[in-house]
């Protein structure tokens, strides 16, 4: 792009999307057929200007389609499925000039840990030579579901172990 160069959040021409998304125009067209969460501003002749939410949805569904190997109907699925948000952030990418890395300093762990009170974990898996069969019949939670809901306990509580840490790190830096 020949001139002045364009903050972040200006709003975009569909010749200045397509040199940043490294795409033909006509695709960006056809995009916006296929995906109606892209709708950028039309003005007077029917010109379109990207907002910057439209560019990092643009930046996701690039990316969902030609760095993950997506088509069309999986790249509609997961906007369906996940949403938007999610498409946008996927669009995004790495930006390590954004936020500072996160150490895990154990101490704010622990203080995050005792703020949000006790974790009672799941009961521990019963053996499968103790269940009776009737009472194996009709589990609330099969043995194969309570492992994945265990796991999936585990990755919240690591995420949020996280969370608090970078909370932590905020409070500190102001």
């Amino acid at each position: 792009m020949a001139g002045i160069e364009k903050g972040e959040q200006a709003f975009r021409t569909i010749t200045e999307a397509a040199e940043l998304l490294d795409v033909p125009a006509h695709v960006l067209r056809f995009w916006e057929g296929k995906f109606p969460q892209l709708r950028p501003l039309k003005r007077a002749g029917g010109r379109r200007h990207y907002r910057p939410e439209d560019m990092a949805l643009l930046r996701g569904i690039r990316a969902l389609l030609q760095e993950d190997g997506y088509q069309l109907k999986g790249v509609q699925k997961v906007l369906r499925d996940q949403g938007v948000a999610y498409v946008r952030i996927r669009g995004a990418g790495p930006q390590p000039d954004v936020l500072p890395p996160i150490t895990l300093d154990p101490e704010a762990l622990a203080l995050g840990a005792a703020a949000r009170g006790p974790v009672h974990p799941l009961s521990p898996l019963p053996a499968a030579e103790s269940v009776s069969p009737a009472k194996a019949a009709t589990p609330l939670v099969d043995q194969a579901n309570q492992v994945r809901l265990q796991a999936a306990l585990e990755k919240l509580e690591r995420a949020d172990a996280i969370l608090a840490a970078a909370a932590a790190l905020q409070r500190r830096a102001s």
